[in-house]
């Protein structure tokens, strides 16, 4: 399992020391982390998992090290992803292992934050501890003796404020004089079982000795192994703590009888016995005023978190943050757009006319683009949700969503994520990683595709305008086009969490996960964090979806080009004095749509028009489907040049709309869209996952092309089935 230099990383980083910072969430360590590395950052995952990676490079004291920020968790026993990791990486299970772990503990909870550090002394590793956020203990009236704390612990204890800078500068002279001068003695384990459990604890330790050598304290590890065990087996955890570890799997059979042997309720006894040590220690160092009086974050969720109050509050915050991103990110996209329409123009004019050119623009450059264009909705969503983590929001806002979610078996951390996807389930996937459970998070982002995104307007827009009297009212009240609109959007809601419900009852089984939340104190949030959480989520999705998106984009150009059509490079190499602006417009429009319909998409049309004809689409519509994989929106300019009008046109184009009305069935002379069609177009849009950026960003999620290819395959099946209950309802109901 080790890997000395992982990927992405320059042989001369993974020479150098590591120092890994550890910690509970909510500590203030990733707030250290870029206090010590600045802008000398990168970003991954960890091998096999979806587990965000974060390390960047730091010089202490003309000590150039390797700083990994470990994920945040309560406790090394293997419960989760994210203690799994924690665990490796402080033992040097994942790469080679750290010289200084430095534990961000939070001055102003102490004893829960304690309970982590023990865990993490008793391995054995030289560690420094960072008390962080001692402003807030000291506003509180809260006083830690960190010289007793040290003495107690045999570490060094540096009081500091990351937010701010304060002590950091200690923090790394401690640092450097560990790595200078690690600490011969090792911390011992302080509480202990009774004899049975301690019989069993001795003989997996001494089996670790023989097997591992030193790495880590083989009796902690020993405790470690057994409490993870234990834990699989009392809360049902999904994941097997021990599972690719060569070592211990040879061990699991001794492991799992030891465990028998050590007799029932072992993980609760270790956890009281490391509090009994914890409450101790507490009682020397800390001192608390004998009348707390009520925090400002009290007085702050007596209001946000009100029955009443708080889902009026939270509906407000909502609102503000999906306005800020469409009024904020649809400027920048415009000019994405705009930008790259120009590069395409520019290449236009440079390169001959041909396939190199054709391949160059509507390829290559389009294809770049279409990945470069969610970046604005990325940043502006990973910066409010940064902003609202740090402020200490987002677990209240789980909080109060939570006896929604639990209706459809979700945690409430799901809400957010799924909100988010009506901007664009792009980056909302992307905001699955809050979600702790493995099986939630991938049912959410399973789900989240069903929600109606901004992309689909345009398709719906279209339609309505093109197939309905949209502005004839219904009871003189509501227009038939906000009608129809409005009921794609409750009927995407209730898709979605129906779907939620189908598979956290079927494949993807579990039992619904209680609210187990930390409420932190409210703080204020740095905007250099934020930004550079942002950047960061950008950053990740351009390098691990984005070349996903750029191969797909150019695979459907081909599709959608080729075979070529002479006449139309004929025209095309032609110069503009030989024929009029306008006539040369209508003939390449006319060549165009020639083009597709003998193209490898049109015939792919042709070819699966007796499939999707039960649900009134011809072949037409069918490239149009091929087309709006790149992304919905491209069904109105792929149907644009199927009738020649043109790749500009958009849901506006009036030849477009009369060109949709006018189209007769070629078997009965009447017209070939309807109402009812119109209809069945939009339940399919409505289900479907038209959209390779969601397939590339699943995957990236995901760790491998399964769940992808349910997601697409399970939608596609979904969307038939509704497109076909209401053509052929619609027509046994006698509309038409």
């Amino acid at each position: 399992m080790s890997d000395p230099i992982p990927a992405g990383l320059e042989r001369s980083d993974a020479l150098r020391k590591i120092v890994a910072l550890a910690g509970n969430p909510n500590s203030g360590k990733t707030t250290l982390f870029n206090r010590l590395t600045g802008l000398n950052q990168k970003v991954a995952n960890y091998p096999g998992v979806t587990v965000e990676k974060k390390w960047g490079s730091a010089n202490l004291h003309g000590k150039a090290v390797r700083v990994v920020d470990v994920p945040g968790t309560y406790s090394l026993v293997s419960r989760s992803r994210e203690e799994a990791i924690a665990f490796e990486v402080v033992t040097g299970k994942q790469e080679q292992a750290p010289a200084v772990i430095v534990l961000v503990v939070d001055a102003s909870n102490l004893s829960r934050n304690l309970y982590f550090a023990l865990q993490v002394l008793e391995l054995g590793r030289p560690v420094v501890i960072a008390l962080n956020m001692i402003d807030r203990s000291d506003a509180a009236g809260i006083r830690i003796d960190s010289a007793q704390l040290s003495a107690s612990l045999g570490a060094p204890v540096v009081p500091i404020v990351a937010a701010t800078g304060q002590g950091v500068e200690e923090l790394r002279e401690a640092i450097a004089l560990v790595l200078s001068e690690p600490p011969s003695a090792r911390f011992i384990r302080r509480w202990k079982l009774d004899a049975r459990a301690e019989q069993a604890i001795a003989g997996i330790a001494a089996e670790l000795a023989k097997q591992t050598g030193s790495r880590v304290d083989p009796e902690a590890e020993a405790v470690w192994l057994l409490s993870s065990l234990a834990a699989a087996k009392e809360l049902d955890a999904s994941d097997d703590p021990i599972r690719g570890d060569t070592v211990l799997e040879r061990l699991r059979e001794k492991a799992e009888q030891a465990l028998v042997a050590a007799g029932p309720g072992l993980l609760s006894a270790v956890i009281e016995g490391r509090y009994r040590v914890v409450d101790e220690l507490v009682k020397r160092v800390e001192s608390r005023p004998k009348t707390p009086s009520t925090s400002s974050t009290d007085r702050v969720d007596a209001v946000l978190l009100h029955p009443i109050f708080g889902p009026l509050a939270f509906l407000l915050v909502m609102a503000i943050v999906f306005q800020s991103i469409f009024a904020w990110s649809d400027p920048l996209i415009g000019l994405i757009e705009e930008g790259f329409a120009a590069i395409g123009a520019s290449l236009r004019a440079t390169l001959p006319q041909g396939p190199l050119a054709d391949l160059a623009v509507e390829g290559v450059v389009a294809g770049v683009g279409a990945v470069l264009v969610f970046i604005p909705q990325i940043a502006v969503l990973f910066f409010f949700m940064a902003l609202l983590e740090d402020f200490g929001y987002l677990a209240r806002a789980a909080y109060l969503m939570d006896r929604v979610m639990a209706r459809v078996g979700l945690h409430g951390r799901a809400f957010v994520p799924l909100m988010s996807g009506f901007a664009c389930a792009v980056p909302a996937i992307l905001s699955t990683r809050t979600i702790e459970n493995v099986k939630d998070r991938l049912i959410t982002i399973l789900v989240i595709p069903f929600v109606t995104c901004s992309a689909r307007l345009p398709v719906y827009g279209l339609v309505i305008s093109a197939l309905f009297a949209r502005d004839e009212k219904i009871f003189g009240l509501l227009s038939v086009g906000a009608a129809l609109l409005l009921a794609m959007y409750v009927a995407s809601v209730i898709v979605t969490l129906l779907a939620a419900l189908v598979l956290k009852k079927t494949i993807l089984r579990s039992p619904t996960p209680p609210l187990i939340l930390e409420l932190p104190p409210y703080r204020r949030p740095s905007l250099k964090d934020a930004l550079r959480r942002a950047y960061d989520r950008c950053l990740v999705f351009v390098k691990d979806a984005g070349s996903i998106i750029l191969a797909c984009s150019v695979v459907l150009w081909a599709l959608l080009s080729y075979p070529r059509s002479d006449a139309l490079e004929a025209l095309m190499a032609r110069p503009d004095a030989e024929l009029a602006t306008e006539a040369r417009a209508t003939e390449e429009g006319r060549l165009r749509a020639a083009q597709l319909e003998s193209s490898l998409a049109g015939r792919i049309g042709r070819f699966i028009e007796p499939v999707i004809e039960p649900i009134g689409f011809d072949w037409k519509i069918g490239i149009g489907l091929i087309g709006s994989f790149a992304a919905r929106e491209v069904l109105v300019s792929t149907l644009g040049l199927v009738y020649g009008i043109g790749k500009d046109a958009d849901e506006e184009s009036v030849p477009l709309r009369e060109a949709l009305r006018a189209e007769r069935n070629p078997h009965t002379g009447e017209r070939a869209y309807t109402p009812l069609v119109g209809l069945s177009l939009m339940i399919f849009f409505l289900l479907a996952c038209q959209c390779l950026s969601t397939v590339a960003v699943v995957r990236r999620e995901t760790g491998s092309w399964r769940w992808p290819a349910f997601m697409v395959a399970s939608m596609t099946l979904v969307a038939y089935a509704g497109a076909l209950a209401v053509f052929q309802g619609g027509k046994l109901l006698g509309f038409s």
